[in-house]
């Protein structure tokens, strides 16, 4: 039985995300020198070179994750660090296309999500939970990425069901 190749994990820029033609797990590694300085730009950059156009978008759907990079010693979660919430609530007003990009069952939807809402983190020896304080909050939030991100769908002809099923496996993310 022949195998099936394992995906990449690809780190590269903008240009080579652009040009990479085989399966990848992308890893949208963001500084804290990026965020302390507030500076989207790379990061929107890479995000928009996955998204433009209709092959990069099949190619990259559900692949990316996102790693912050720089605050191992601070104790605090990401989501409890202003600064990095500030940053990412800045790069989903400018790039809406999460939930069609971001990776299932390894947690990526609801560390995005934790940055752009109210929570609350549960503390249990080494363990930690995220609690989301608002649930209203919470649809708005996703729903305000998956209206600004059907643009994108109508530009490269995804159909309403690849992007009905997107929003369902993306939704069944946040529920425990």
């Amino acid at each position: 039985m022949p195998m099936t190749p394992k995906p990449s994990v690809l780190r590269t820029d903008a240009a080579g995300l652009a040009a990479f033609e085989g399966d990848a797990l992308l890893v949208l590694e963001i500084s804290k020198r990026e965020i302390e300085t507030a500076n989207i730009a790379s990061a929107l950059e890479r995000l928009h070179a996955i998204a433009e156009s209709r092959e990069t978008a099949l190619r990259y759907q559900e692949c990316l994750v996102i790693q912050v990079v720089g605050y191992d010693t601070d104790p605090r979660e990401l989501a409890e660090i202003p600064e990095v919430r500030a940053f990412f609530a800045r790069l989903a007003k400018e790039w809406p296309h999460w939930m069609w990009f971001l990776h299932r069952r390894v947690g990526a939807i609801h560390l995005l999500m934790a940055l752009l809402c109210k929570v609350k983190i549960h503390r249990r020896g080494a363990s930690t939970g995220t609690e989301f304080l608002d649930r209203y909050e919470l649809a708005a939030q996703m729903a305000d990425l998956f209206q600004r991100g059907n643009a994108m769908f109508e530009a490269f002809g995804i159909s309403e069901g690849e992007a009905e099923a997107s929003c369902e496996s993306a939704c069944a993310e946040l529920v425990p």
